[in-house]
């Protein structure tokens, strides 16, 4: 008779470690990310959502740091920070997590060789726009109490200027979500979903198809493995994914903060909503004024989306790598 065919190795892959690693790969690069870029994110907003000139406030990036640590201190270009830092182990592992289960998806279609499907860069494309879809469900409240304490300090200036009562500030992320629900309600949390949401989806795209298609392009190109290219080709190509996300969304942004940060009394909101906040910013200053603040973008884009997609990719390939070794 023959021999019977050996079993096939046990390993420690099934849905729960795999899943648990791509949450791991997520709230690695949620951390890294937010402390790398939050400053310059601070910068950007605060730019976007403070009033046109001749009664602006800041003249620039440079300005806008110094006029920051003049008055509020180092870590006042930290502000807000406890709520992406807080919600990274949701937000990121989601978005990651949202990204895997997507493309396992794909890859499991029938194919003639019963090989996995080959992915196309259309198809991680794609996979970025439905991850960060999905992901602003939880990123918008963090942004939007983000962006309430980023610019809390520009109404209370501008109010100060035009010989107004200042209005209600807050004393950190814990006191906004305490306190502004019960007053404003979801809008405190959710305010400018849908601009948000046509961000991340059109964004996510851009994304991770730069982001899969340069680093699998090197690999291809150094002959080598895309898990196998470095920590430094793996961070160039997550640079280059994050300066499309957003040169590409910028002026999507630009009414994304300006709604976001905007007052949540509707008595002296400067706008009711995503296409009256266009309408407005184009009236201050043509297209010009939907590019406020890219410089400070940009700036943070590369370090940021280096450090976000780098880790995420290096954590989730060597955690697959690790489930797929044999038992001893």
């Amino acid at each position: 008779m023959a021999q019977a065919q050996s079993a096939a190795p046990k390993t420690r892959r099934s849905p729960t470690t795999v899943a648990l690693v791509d949450i791991l790969a997520g709230f690695a690069a949620g951390i890294n990310v937010t402390l790398v870029g939050h400053p310059l994110e601070t910068v950007k907003v605060r730019l976007q959502t403070q009033p046109s000139p001749p009664n602006n406030i800041y003249n620039g990036v440079i300005d806008c740091v110094r006029k920051t640590i003049q008055w509020e201190g180092p870590m006042g270009l930290y502000k807000g920070v406890g709520a992406p830092l807080g919600g990274q182990l949701f937000f990121r592992s989601l978005l990651f997590s949202a990204y895997a289960k997507y493309l396992a998806f794909m890859q499991a279609r029938p194919t003639p060789t019963g090989k996995p499907h080959p992915l196309s860069y259309l198809e991680f494309g794609l996979g970025g726009a439905t991850a960060w879809g999905v992901g602003t469900i939880i990123e918008c409240p963090l942004q939007v109490a983000s962006s309430q304490l980023q610019t809390q300090l520009v109404r209370v200036k501008a109010a100060q200027a035009a010989g107004l009562t200042p209005p209600e500030t807050y004393k950190g992320v814990v006191d906004y979500l305490r306190r502004a629900p019960s007053s404003f309600g979801l809008r405190s949390l959710y305010r400018g979903m849908d601009v948000h949401l046509a961000r991340n989806i059109q964004g996510g795209f851009f994304h991770f198809f730069v982001f899969e298609a340069t680093r699998r392009e090197y690999a291809a190109y150094a002959g080598k493995p895309v898990t196998e290219i470095g920590l430094l080709a793996n961070m160039l190509c997550g640079a280059a994914g994050g300066v499309c996300f957003w040169g590409l969304t910028f002026p999507i942004d630009a009414v994304k903060s300006a709604v976001q940060g905007d007052s949540l009394d509707p008595k002296i909101a400067r706008y009711t909503g995503a296409l009256d906040a266009a309408r407005k910013l184009y009236a201050e200053g043509g297209f010009a004024r939907f590019a406020r603040g890219l410089d400070a973008s940009m700036m943070r884009a590369v370090p940021a989306n280096a450090v976000l997609l780098a880790t995420a990719s290096m954590v989730r390939e060597t955690g697959y790598a690790y489930l797929d070794k044999p038992i001893e």
